[in-house]
């Protein structure tokens, strides 16, 4: 089953874990990092984490660290491009 144009937005983790999602730029600890599809700012990115949650508050303790780390690293990186 192929995923037509814009199908990859209606499940962003999922098809990013699939290999169907095409702003991901790279696979972190604890999720992706993903060019955001729409550029309110010329080279918007994101962090996306590998489960779907409301709130960073929903990720486990582990998680949440991981995650806050690979932000921390993440940005750092982004911010010296």
């Amino acid at each position: 089953m192929s995923m037509n144009n814009d199908q990859w937005k209606k499940d962003r983790i999922g098809s990013a874990h699939a290999g169907r999602n095409p702003m991901v730029l790279a696979k972190m600890k604890s999720g992706f990092s993903v060019m955001g599809d729409t550029q309110f700012l010329p080279g918007y990115c994101v962090l996306l984490p590998y489960v779907e949650v409301n709130s960073l508050n929903d990720l486990e303790a582990k998680q949440r660290s991981d995650y806050l780390l690979d932000m921390s690293i993440w940005r750092c990186h982004n911010e010296s491009v």
